[in-house]
């Protein structure tokens, strides 16, 4: 009956679920303390666009992780936030057009919000973690998993197992060995077997999941290990000091113990072929019609204000290598050969450097127009791209797009990028831009690559946006 129970899907259903349950009893509280007056019939119309904006925070603030069991206080201030933007979200519709009524909606919410922070904090909080760790208390629903590396690092780990199973229902079964290894450092462990036969072992000992703890293990070494174990359909769980620009942005998980923990997922073939498709034709199409008379405005600035062309049209590298026409509001002098020239001398500072976005920032500055400098900085410039979007070439998240003469610099695992379409916007667009160098920057778009999913594009698209209102990291 449990042998294909996943705790780990149970876990974010249950809390999807919940979540439903506490916004709608939230708001039909809310009225009943409010007044009689209010029924719940004519006025249950909130409800949705109050549970789309909350779900789509929820996930924004990882919600759905199990680091927001452990980060209480992080999380009550997140849910806050997000009632506040619900508030004023649909307070800005209500006000500007003649939907709903507003002193009705003020009063309502006012309560809603006490309510739904109450029900948060009882139930949410302090009802369901006690649910979810009695329910991992039940060894027959948990998973197990593997600790690959023998280290000092990793017997640690394996000592705190006990709160690995409690927290998050894995069951560490024992160890595999990443790299040869004294017999001594076997004793007074489990040693299950070698790397290169995980396979079998993974049928013998009925495991998916793989902690990788070996925080010493070289950036190579260890991106191949992870990309050989994905490919086995393995979830594969690292704290390597290497990633630690994943950390530094919030793309972590917690596993019973103050380790930040790296995950890296199974392909996810469905959404990247069909889901993420859809919603980039969707997307694009709706912000091309939104920002059509910004298009227009930046037309006229920008041949009012230089010589040339409105738009540049380069050649670039995306998916399988493919080249396609690449549109941008030209930003630089009218001056192609004296471009390429100067792009080509800098990006070889920009691969070896680690000082790689200042080397960027000081070449582009040479070959940029005061007002293609505006552009560039809050990434106005980048805007024609929904246009590649919608001709198929381009997604609106995903690593970018490449010169010709660029690929020979993506070898061995950083070469994962042209297996996925280049993105208008990504992780290096939204969490580095300038401020990394390229071996951080590879990091970046090797891990949209291997975790690429909804609920990461809309992280990706709602920071981007942060970051080009303040018009940080540009150049």
């Amino acid at each position: 009956m449990w042998k294909n129970f996943d705790i780990h899907k149970f876990y974010k259903i249950s809390l999807f679920i919940l979540d439903a349950i506490l916004i709608i009893s939230s708001f039909y509280l809310s009225i009943l303390l409010n007044s009689p007056r209010y029924p719940f019939v004519e006025n249950y119309g909130y409800i949705i666009p109050i549970y789309l904006i909350t779900i789509f925070f929820y996930i924004y603030f990882d919600f759905y992780k199990y680091k927001s069991l452990k980060f209480v206080k992080r999380f009550l201030l997140n849910n806050i936030l997000t009632n506040i933007i619900n508030f004023g979200l649909i307070a800005i519709v209500i006000f500007i057009t003649p939907t709903g009524d507003k002193i009705i909606f003020i009063n309502l919410f006012k309560y809603y919000i006490l309510v739904h922070l109450f029900l948060f904090l009882i139930v949410r909080i302090t009802l369901f973690s006690l649910f979810f760790r009695n329910l991992n208390k039940i060894q027959r629903l948990n998973k197990n998993a593997v600790i690959l590396g023998i280290n000092e690092d990793s017997k640690e780990f394996y000592s705190l197992r006990e709160q690995v199973r409690l927290n998050n229902g894995l069951n560490i079964v024992g160890f595999i060995e990443l790299n040869k290894t004294s017999k001594s450092k076997h004793k007074n462990i489990r040693f299950l077997g070698k790397l290169e036969n995980i396979l079998e072992l993974s049928s013998k000992y009925n495991f998916k999941d793989v902690f990788l703890i070996d925080k010493k293990l070289k950036i190579n070494k260890l991106i191949n290990t992870i990309e050989y174990l994905r490919t086995n359909d393995f979830f594969v769980h690292t704290n390597n000091s290497n990633l630690r620009i994943l950390q530094d942005i919030n793309q972590y998980e917690v596993y019973g113990t103050e380790d930040k923990f790296i995950d890296f997922s199974i392909k996810r073939h469905f959404y990247k072929k069909y889901f993420k498709l859809l919603f980039d034709y969707i997307f694009s199409l709706l912000v091309l019609i939104i920002i059509s008379p910004l298009f227009l405005l930046l037309a006229i600035l920008i041949k009012s204000t230089s010589k040339g062309p409105l738009l540049f049209i380069g050649e670039r590298i995306g998916l399988e290598k493919r080249k396609f026409n690449f549109l941008k509001f030209r930003s630089m002098k009218d001056d192609m050969k004296e471009n390429i020239k100067i792009h080509k001398e800098s990006i070889k500072s920009f691969y070896n450097s680690n000082n790689s976005g200042k080397i960027k920032e000081h070449a582009s500055s040479q070959r940029v127009y005061r007002f293609g400098k505006f552009l560039r900085k809050f990434s106005l410039d980048e805007l024609p791209q929904f246009i590649n979007v919608l001709k198929g070439d381009m997604s609106t998240a995903g690593p970018r797009p490449c010169m010709e003469y660029e690929t020979d610099y993506f070898k061995d695992w950083r070469k994962y990028r042209f297996d996925i379409k280049p993105g208008i916007t990504g992780l290096w667009q939204a969490y580095g831009r300038s401020r990394v160098d390229f071996d951080k920057m590879s990091v970046l778009e090797y891990y949209y690559y291997s975790n690429c999913s909804f609920s990461l594009d809309l992280k990706i698209l709602f920071d981007t946006i942060k970051v080009f209102i303040l018009g940080i990291g540009g150049y």
